[in-house]
C-alpha cells in the first residue's frame, strides 16, 4: 500500500531579475524563471494556493504571473527562443512556443491593497491552481507581464515573490 502525504504546505522565495528600465502595458516583466521546491517531489504536481509580492520599486502597476513546465518532459529551463519574449517589451511568445513549453497557468496580481507609499505588497490567496513539474524535477517555470503601465523600474533585484503551495 503507498504512503497518501496530504497537506505538506511550503513557501518558497523567488527574486525574479527585472529589467531596469521604463516598462509599458504588456512588456515582459521578467523571462521564465525557475522555482526550486514548488513541488515536494520530482514529478508530483502541486498547487499554488498563494502569491505574495513586494515590490520594494513602488512600480504601481498590475502583473499577470505566467506558469510553464519546462521545454520537455524531463522540465528542462525553457531555451531563449522560448521566452515570453524580449525583457522590457511587448510579449511575442507563440501559440506554438506556449504550447513546446508547456504554460499551464496563469494568474492576475492587482493592486488593491498593500500600499506601503514607497513600495507595494500585492497579494492573492485561495487560487487553487494545480501546477504540474516535469518528471525530473521538483521546480516550477514562471514569468510575468506588466497588465498596467508600471513607474520605471529603477533596479534588477527590486521584486521578491512569496509563493505558498500545497501537495
Amino acid at each position: 500500500m503507498s504512503e497518501i502525504k496530504r497537506n505538506l504546505r511550503r513557501v518558497v522565495k523567488l527574486q525574479p531579475t527585472m529589467t531596469a528600465d521604463d516598462n509599458a502595458d504588456n512588456d515582459v516583466a521578467f523571462n521564465w524563471t525557475k522555482i526550486e521546491g514548488a513541488c515536494s517531489e520530482k514529478g508530483l504536481a502541486t498547487m499554488l494556493q498563494s502569491v505574495a509580492i513586494l515590490d520594494a520599486d513602488d512600480s504601481g502597476a498590475p502583473l499577470e504571473l505566467v506558469f510553464c513546465k519546462g521545454r520537455d518532459e524531463a522540465g528542462t529551463q525553457p531555451a531563449g527562443a522560448q521566452a515570453l519574449g524580449t525583457a522590457s517589451a511587448a510579449v511575442d511568445i507563440t501559440g506554438a512556443e506556449a504550447q513546446a513549453v508547456g504554460v499551464c497557468g496563469s494568474v492576475q496580481m492587482t493592486l488593491s491593497e498593500g500600499d506601503l507609499i514607497n513600495a507595494q505588497v500585492i497579494t492573492k490567496t485561495n487560487i487553487g491552481l494545480v501546477l504540474q513539474p516535469g518528471t525530473d524535477t521538483d521546480a516550477i517555470f514562471v514569468g510575468a507581464i506588466w497588465r498596467g503601465d508600471p513607474a520605471s523600474t529603477g533596479a534588477t533585484d527590486s521584486m521578491d515573490i512569496y509563493f505558498g503551495f500545497e501537495d
